[in-house]
């Protein structure tokens, strides 16, 4: 099996997962997870002040579209960092106008909204700068 194909098939299976995470009923699985990195960036020695829940959230958020696009621009490497930006934004806008309207124990947030469009622009963001570092150091013919 060729390794666009293990690429694509990672892209499906996160995207589901990502999917039953972001349409969840309520988000107490979530809110525990950012517990969880709160927790870990004050063993690391990050201030209480610094390492609060409200960042922990804002960062989690901005982690869990980093594979989306990542993924997806090694899948479809025509698409831009650009492209996978807006689709981040408009998948975001999406997942918080689902989860305002038709979620009653969730809430929707703008705050998520700019996290999960900035997790977009992150992940494709370091697969052109690692595409344009390959090129740099290819030998021209």
């Amino acid at each position: 099996m060729g390794a666009r194909r293990v690429v694509a098939g990672a892209l499906v299976i996160y995207s589901a997962a990502l999917a039953v995470a972001l349409l969840a009923p309520t988000s107490g699985t979530q809110s525990s997870m950012a517990s969880w990195l709160r927790d870990l960036g004050r063993d690391i020695g990050f201030s209480p002040a610094t390492a609060t829940q409200v960042r922990a959230e804002f960062l989690s958020n901005v982690l869990i579209l980093v594979p989306v696009s990542l993924l997806g621009s090694l899948v479809w490497p025509r698409t831009t960092w650009r492209d996978w930006t807006a689709f981040g934004f408009l998948l975001a806008g999406a997942v918080e106008l689902t989860q305002g309207l038709l979620l009653p124990h969730r809430m929707a947030s703008y705050s998520d909204v700019v996290a999960n469009t900035l997790g977009c622009l992150v992940g494709s963001g370091g697969v052109w700068v690692t595409r344009r570092l390959r090129r740099a150091r290819t030998p021209s013919r």
